[in-house]
């Protein structure tokens, strides 16, 4: 039996369209090359059951200035990005060269059940210049306002910002120093906004092969290595410094009746200690930056 007109007229235009598909990078073909397809049979349906004469040549035309347009932004993006990494490797004699990771991020902040307001707020900040980001890395910021104070969201917002500023503009050679002041300058701006606002406050650096951490409160920071997680964070609570005494449990500090009480925040007092650590990390592994809005609720096992 033979095909009608528009079965092959439909065969001939999907072989086409996944040819000029090929014009796009691979790996863009990997990510959305199907989910492209799959609009175009439908937007070609459509049009077929309109019976408009100048429905192929409106496909086409669509199609053609669609092209002409993505495809050019897409190789511009993978041009961008190769030569990003060039530069970071291959950069001036005074500037760190640091091995090159692919780097994904992501990142959310949700009100949850319970609460009327969100006081959590994030930041993550990837220099642009190859030359910042090979010497000072990227930087990663979540924190957690205090909802028995007044203004938490506000705090936790001055937190992020003054980080992500302050940590750029200090001139100082070691990392963990700079990533220490710019903390300790949070906590200056939320105490001159309102003393009575506090945060928790948990920012990471990742520079090279290491990952820098900076921590007060109970937020915290995790790498996950082939579904193995460690907490690279200390918590500063009450449950924490009696499960470090060897006073309860894991298991008994989640439902300890002081489990929310915290003994180290932004904003309450004019100086605050702030905790440094530093991990090597590797391709592959996953740092996540939480509030205990998650680690309250999802097990260590759970996470990997």
């Amino acid at each position: 039996m033979a095909s009608s007109p528009s079965k092959r007229s439909s065969s001939f235009s999907e072989r086409l369209y996944r040819l000029l598909l090929l014009s796009y990078p691979a790996k863009f073909r990997q990510g959305y090359g199907d989910e492209m397809l799959q609009t175009f049979r439908c937007y070609r349906q459509e049009l077929l059951q309109r019976d408009d004469k100048w429905g192929v040549a409106h496909l086409w035309s669509f199609v053609a200035y669609d092209l002409a347009k993505t495809v050019f932004i897409e190789h511009w993006r993978e041009c961008d990005t190769h030569l990003k990494r060039f530069f970071a490797i291959s950069g001036r004699k005074n500037t760190t060269l640091i091995p090159q990771f692919s780097l994904n991020v992501a990142q959310r902040t949700d009100i949850g059940r319970l609460r009327e307001s969100n006081e959590d707020n994030l930041a993550s900040v990837i220099p642009d210049d190859p030359e910042v980001l090979a010497s000072r890395g990227a930087l990663f910021v979540v924190a957690d306002g205090l909802g028995g104070h007044k203004k938490g969201e506000v705090a936790s917002d001055i937190a992020v910002r003054s980080i992500s500023d302050a940590y750029y503009q200090d001139k100082h050679d070691e990392i963990p120093i700079s990533l220490q002041q710019a903390v300790q300058q949070a906590n200056r701006n939320i105490r001159d906004a309102n003393s009575e606002m506090g945060t928790t406050c948990v920012a990471a650096v990742l520079q090279g092969d290491t990952a820098y951490i900076a921590n007060v409160g109970d937020s915290r920071a995790y790498i996950v290595r082939n579904g193995s997680v460690k907490q690279i964070s200390q918590d500063h609570s009450i449950v924490a410094d009696e499960m470090r005494a060897g006073l309860i449990t894991a298991d008994q500090a989640r439902n300890h009746p002081q489990r929310n009480i915290i003994t180290r925040c932004l904003g309450t007092k004019t100086e605050v200690e702030v905790d440094i650590f530093s991990e090597k990390v590797q391709e592959g592994d996953l740092l996540v930056l939480c509030t205990d809005g998650l680690s309250a609720v999802v097990t260590d096992e759970e996470l990997g």
